[in-house]
């Protein structure tokens, strides 16, 4: 898929210090690079927590999962600067999962780069009416590792393209998704996720978003657009103006910049998309038609 890194569950602590450096070794010939997962309060021991930072040091690991914190007394709020800190301090990497919703303490330390702080896909559907509601509540405060993007049974009340739509939409620098390897790989949007970012450089929320109905985001990266809505419980039709965002120089003769679009709409079934390959520009309109629960994503590149 072209992923930079993978994170591994607890199970790595029942692995030997060279199981581990294999593994992680092996996995950076690959061009990838190992999270590990840990319980927050482990660290709480101050030894505990500076074995681990050594462990991953001597074995090549990138960054820690740290799960578990689940409230906010003031010894917890303290020990998210004091793993942070120390964190930087060995050149990792963060992920807060279990975690409250982003505070600003990413600003000082830029090595934090997933907070969970939301309901996400580890939680029981319903999904669709409430992946329509957070853009606008709860992703204010900042980053939310959503886990988005499932295949199977637990798209429950969306339908495929919500669900990638979601990957779009729910923003994380650390983007975590919760599908299973094989089935990203064989899903027909396999070649949209592929070239999803985890950050943007810029986000222009579309005039048809309304809290709890629909949600519709353009974001670029480079020269590349991403168009991502997802619907809430009421099947409805929205027109979008690409114009809205897409722009840029226009060549000799006044015509718009031609864009490459991929285009991932609903079908009958919900576990199901159909893929188009058209030519936009910001002349064009699309007529998107939404399940209940559904979805849409367009990447466009320039």
């Amino acid at each position: 898929m072209g992923f930079e890194y993978i994170v591994m569950e607890n199970f790595w602590r029942s692995w030997s210090e060279a199981q581990l450096k294999d593994v992680v070794g092996y996995a950076r010939e690959h061009g990838v690079k190992t999270f590990v997962w840990n319980i927050r309060s482990t660290f709480q021991d101050p030894k505990a927590l500076q074995q681990t930072l050594e462990i991953c040091d001597r074995v090549g690991i990138a960054g820690l999962k740290i799960d578990f914190f689940d409230h906010e007394h003031k010894e917890v709020i303290d020990l998210y600067e004091m793993l942070a800190k120390a964190a930087a301090g060995h050149k990792l990497l963060v992920d807060f999962h279990g975690a409250n919703k982003p505070t600003g303490l990413e600003r000082t330390y830029p090595n934090i780069v997933g907070i969970e702080g939301v309901r996400g896909m580890e939680f029981f559907p319903p999904y669709a009416q409430h992946d329509v509601v957070l853009p606008f509540t709860r992703l204010l405060a900042g980053m939310a590792d959503y886990t988005p993007t499932h295949f199977g049974a637990l798209i429950a009340d969306t339908t495929w393209a919500h669900q990638v739509a979601n990957a779009v939409i729910l923003q994380s620098p650390l983007l975590v998704y919760v599908a299973h390897p094989a089935h990203m790989l064989e899903n027909p949007s396999v070649e949209v996720l592929k070239s999803i970012p985890s950050h943007w450089d810029e986000t222009v929320v579309l005039p048809v978003s309304e809290i709890r109905q629909v949600a519709a985001f353009a974001r670029r990266s480079g020269n590349t657009w991403f168009l991502a809505i997802t619907n809430g419980a009421t099947a409805r039709n929205v027109r979008i103006d690409l114009s809205a965002f897409l722009r840029g120089p226009q060549p000799q003769g006044g015509r718009p910049v031609p864009y490459l679009a991929t285009l991932l709409r609903d079908t009958a079934e919900p576990a199901a998309l159909k893929v188009e390959h058209v030519t936009l520009s910001a002349n064009d309109s699309l007529s998107v038609d939404l399940r209940s629960g559904g979805g849409f994503v367009a990447m466009l590149k320039r």
